[in-house]
């Protein structure tokens, strides 16, 4: 079917074409019917081995530790190394990425924001993640059908059940609501029964529906399970990351002002007005704006 410029989904027309030309419409389909959905090879094997090298360096910083991606056993569990868009400009790179971001776009609409940029740094031992989903901050339930918030992961390293995979549950973006305590489990006798663990390769990338119940399994084998996990909310809802108001100067000259990336970090938002009163001039063009250099 040819995609016309049709009044009725205005939004819709140009990122379903762009959807198309980029080979995502089995991805689409997988999203509706189990509320995630893989690319692999979603990024390119050397973009891959700097993200994990940038993730790493700055979580040596963070846990004040060298680690060790292949041999590790010292850093148990899960850590979370948070903040890391301003970084490296890596991290931009995966932020843009077309074919993650095209699905986002399609499941939060246009004006998303970005809401944070993560990572998981995971090491042998511990009881990984419990089962949840992301649509929380004070949605109450039932949730409804439409995403409020979505995530993109990346997997940094090869992703296996032994070694601390991403957990699914699918179809479960349809229950509306948050799992019971009895539906968290990931190990043991208490691992839920519908849990399917997601092994991927390095370079992939996961992107699931705000509602649907995921969590990861614990790592049995030493080393590194590292992510890059990129959440995104609508418009309306608070980011978890304050970056509208700490844009560096830099980053608005290499991508413009008024850039996709831009307007992931809130440039466009109208909400956050004081004396001056609501301001429909994107904020990055504003006389006197706050970005910071």
């Amino acid at each position: 079917m040819e995609i016309g410029d049709w009044r009725s989904t205005r939004d819709l027309n140009d990122l379903y074409r762009q959807i198309r030309e980029l080979g995502l419409e089995t991805n689409l389909a997988e999203l509706d019917a189990f509320g995630f959905t893989v690319i692999e090879g979603a990024l390119s094997p050397e973009l891959t081995a700097n993200l994990r090298d940038a993730v790493v360096r700055e979580a040596e910083t963070a846990f004040a530790a060298k680690l060790d991606v292949e041999r590790e056993e010292a850093h148990r569990n899960w850590k979370l190394v948070p903040y890391l868009l301003y970084k490296d400009q890596l991290f931009e790179q995966a932020v843009l990425n077309p074919k993650p971001l095209a699905l986002i776009s399609y499941l939060l609409g246009q004006s998303c924001l970005l809401s944070s940029l993560t990572s998981h740094v995971k090491g042998p031992g511990g009881p990984g993640l419990l089962i949840h989903s992301d649509t929380a901050n004070g949605v109450p339930g039932p949730f409804s059908p439409y995403a409020h918030v979505a995530n993109c992961n990346y997997a940094l390293t090869d992703y296996t059940e032994a070694n601390g995979a991403l957990a699914m549950i699918p179809g479960s973006h349809r229950h509306y609501h948050q799992p019971g305590r009895d539906q968290i489990g990931l190990d043991g006798e208490a691992r839920n029964p519908d849990a399917v663990a997601i092994e991927v390769p390095a370079g992939s990338a996961v992107i699931w529906h705000g509602n649907t119940w995921h969590g990861s399994f614990p790592r049995k084998a030493p080393g590194l399970r590292v992510n890059l996990s990129m959440y995104f909310c609508r418009q309306y809802m608070q980011p978890q990351e304050n970056y509208k108001d700490h844009v560096p100067a830099d980053l608005i000259a290499r991508h413009g002002a008024d850039s996709r990336l831009v307007e992931l970090l809130g440039a466009n938002t109208v909400h956050g007005w004081r004396d001056e009163g609501p301001q429909f001039t994107p904020r990055s063009q504003r006389a006197g704006r706050s970005w910071h250099a």
